[in-house]
């Protein structure tokens, strides 16, 4: 068994636990952290950690020394730095939360810190391990579209999703929740740009973007502040981000809505809910004047030192929720829709002036790996085999195959402030 200290016990520790814990049968919880004694609560019904074993002050768990092989990191963004070093410099393994850190500067203390104590720190880009996009990352190795030359990505966030977790959720201002939205939603996507096109380095950057729609100005005529008080039955029933519909009658992602009553989801009332919507809860709000400051579309253009170049594009509030992929080599391309787990792969037939086409559909694969379309049992399986003793696989993303990533989401974002194109001086991993 790979025992585990669990460092923030919601929803992204519980969901790698779930695969590591009950899926594999690799991993044993030793060591549970939160501050709220409802998550500790849940991982005693959960996981079996005993009542002695849950801890609100991680200081409790460090002052024992080390007690497990490994640490999940699952605490929000801004929380990681302080939360992984002192467990790092224990010589912990860890399966750290992305983004790691917003800047420059803790990123590297985590990667020299990490490497002076010998320590394993694997990042949770999960979108490497997919079954779509290590798909992808295999045909590229093979050869199967020459050189890179274009790379074309975009993240289009549905509008529950957008407004669940960004727009009236726990990460809608970046001085409360450490990250750009860049940086919190597409870390993600910016890390396969440097991955599939990993023999070479990004060089400058420059982006687009700002908050636009989700403003006080957009709001429908005569919409209150809060959907269930004072918004008019007529402007809610022809509203997307009604809260009643969305987080009452239609809720996909009850894990979040509900955070702020201090008890697990399944464990709030209906009356709770309502009466939290008509007061406290950021999700009753008008999702116009929500009040956040994070952007609501940006787009981030990539050159590389090779020239090749990339484009990604982030929105949210879309109709239909997804990734799209457009790879262009000098022999061949890739296209396809996460969602879709259909691979498109182009060549070009001399014979007809024209091009031919195979699919590979990935989606067996995808349903037997559940969440994030296979990639949160792909990385805790990647994580477990690591642990084991085996070598990384080629989707791996080990802290130093991740910071090229984290320094352009930065650089991007900077190039959105400054207008202007930022250039970057990075090494070839």
């Amino acid at each position: 068994m790979i025992t585990v200290v669990a460092v923030g016990c919601g929803d992204r520790t519980t969901t790698y636990l779930e695969v590591g814990v009950h899926v594999l049968k690799k991993m044993k919880v030793v060591a549970a952290i939160d501050p709220n004694p409802e998550r500790l609560r849940y991982m005693q019904e959960h996981f079996d950690v005993p009542a002695e074993a849950c801890f609100r002050d991680m200081y409790e768990v460090l002052s024992q020394g080390r007690i497990a092989d490994c640490v999940i990191d699952g605490t929000m963004d801004q929380y990681h730095l302080e939360t992984a070093l002192p467990f790092l410099e224990q010589g912990y393994d860890m399966l750290l939360e992305k983004p790691l850190v917003n800047n420059e500067k803790d990123l590297f203390l985590l990667r020299d810190t990490a490497a002076k104590s010998g320590s394993t720190l694997t990042v949770c880009h999960v979108l490497r391990y997919t079954p779509f996009y290590h798909k992808i990352k295999e045909l590229i190795l093979a050869g199967a579209v020459g050189e890179i030359m274009n790379i074309e990505t975009s993240e289009r966030v549905g509008a529950f999703h957008s407004s669940v977790s960004y727009i009236r959720g726990k990460w809608n201002r970046e001085a409360e929740c450490g990250s750009s939205l860049l940086l919190a939603k597409c870390c993600h996507d910016i890390d396969l740009l440097c991955w599939l096109n990993n023999t070479t380095v990004p060089v400058s950057v420059t982006s687009q973007g700002g908050r636009n729609y989700f403003i006080p100005e957009k709001a429908p005529a005569g919409a209150g502040t809060r959907c269930l008080v004072d918004c008019p039955a007529e402007v809610r029933a022809t509203c997307f981000y009604d809260a009643q519909n969305m987080y009452i009658d239609h809720c996909m992602l009850p894990q979040y809505p509900w955070q702020c009553t201090g008890k697990n989801p399944e464990d709030v009332t209906m009356e709770e809910r309502i009466a939290s919507l008509k007061t406290y809860n950021p999700h009753g709000l008008c999702i116009y004047k929500a009040g956040g400051d994070l952007v609501d579309h940006q787009n981030v253009a990539v050159t590389f030192a090779n020239g090749s170049t990339a484009l990604h594009t982030m929105t949210l509030g879309a109709m239909r929720p997804g990734r799209n992929i457009w790879i262009q080599g000098t022999r061949g391309e890739i296209e396809g829709f996460f969602e879709d787990g259909i691979i498109k792969y182009r060549t070009y037939d001399p014979s007809r002036t024209w091009f031919t086409e195979e699919t590979c559909d990935v989606n067996a694969e995808i349903a037997q790996n559940g969440n994030h379309l296979g990639g949160d049992a792909g990385l805790v399986r990647d994580f477990c085999a690591r642990m084991e003793g085996a070598a990384p696989s080629i989707s791996t993303t080990d802290i130093s195959d991740s910071i090229n990533g984290h320094l352009l989401c930065y650089a991007a974002d900077k190039a959105l402030r400054e207008h202007s194109i930022v250039p970057l001086h990075l090494e070839k991993q």
